[in-house]
């Protein structure tokens, strides 16, 4: 979409559209996770270790994985699958713990790392460029995870697809393991836009940009938006959504029940924090 027209003019009208809140799940311009440009700053925000951007701190994915294991007290060589692996920081972590691990994400960037990481250092874990929401396994796994909120950016819809496919994957007695958003993680944060220049080598393009971010709140449907609007020099215009569904521990038991899950505990985080009202993360380990 360009918001110049054929006589190099503005179009108010296209402009005035970019500044309105999206309705719910609104499509953007793009996945954004298979663009070769941002998904390489994505990689360089996951392997940032003075940053939570990406992923969580390496001391702290151990000090989980630990936890987690120690939970589930299961026998080496149990089949571990990672959904939204990134660059595979987890996935690394559960084979060391003696898991026989399968790693998939849809960013080519990621993959390739922890691919590279793997051959170097002799891991035999499979990683898998595709999207998650296509995975059709069948009591094959003792584990499945989404870790760092990848379930609150998903739809209602396919939150719910991808919820069937992983009770369908595991085996009787298998585990997931997921973290979702509260409310209190938003509690600063109140609807707002806001602009700036950005000039060659930014986070969401190479070229020179005017970036608009603008967040909304859907109350109704306990959803934040963060939209990111790109203007370039010619008139060219590029939006991302990132959509961040919150819950209480309330809601998030209800999603598991629903789909068949039994919630064995929750936790301010998945390394075992007990869980009191203000947390802005819920840990929660749910069993088939």
């Amino acid at each position: 979409m360009k918001l110049l027209s054929a006589k190099g003019l503005l179009n108010f009208n296209d402009l005035e559209k970019i500044t309105k809140k999206p309705k719910l799940f609104a499509k953007d311009d793009g996945n954004f996770w298979q663009d070769p440009y941002i998904s390489e700053h994505l990689l360089y925000a996951h392997l940032d270790d003075d940053s939570d951007q990406g992923s969580r701190k390496y001391d702290n994915i151990i000090q989980a994985v630990n936890w987690l294991c120690a939970y589930m007290k299961l026998p080496e060589d149990s089949k571990y699958l990672d959904l939204g692996c990134g660059p595979g920081l987890y996935s690394e972590n559960f084979f060391g713990q003696g898991f026989d691990v399968i790693g998939i994400d849809f960013s080519e960037n990621s993959i390739n790392y922890a691919k590279e990481q793997a051959a170097e250092f002799g891991y035999p874990i499979q990683y898998l460029c595709k999207d998650y929401l296509e995975i059709d396994y069948e009591n094959e796994f003792d584990v499945v995870s989404l870790i760092y909120g990848d379930l609150c950016v998903l739809s209602h819809q396919d939150r719910d697809k991808l919820l069937k496919k992983v009770y369908k994957a595991l085996k009787p007695g298998g585990f997931l393991i997921f973290d979702v958003f509260t409310k209190y993680y938003f509690e600063t944060r109140e609807p707002d836009q806001s602009w700036y220049i950005s000039e060659e080598d930014g986070f969401w393009s190479e070229k020179e940009h005017l970036l608009l971010q603008s967040h909304y709140k859907y109350k109704k449907d306990k959803v934040r938006l963060d939209k990111y609007t790109l203007i370039f020099n010619d008139g060219e215009m590029r939006t991302h959504h990132i959509w961040k569904h919150y819950f209480s521990v309330k809601r998030a038991i209800a999603m598991a029940e629903e789909h068949g899950f039994t919630v064995k505990d929750y936790w301010a985080n998945l390394r075992g924090k007990p869980y009191e009202v203000g947390s802005p993360w819920i840990g929660m380990i749910v069993q088939k």
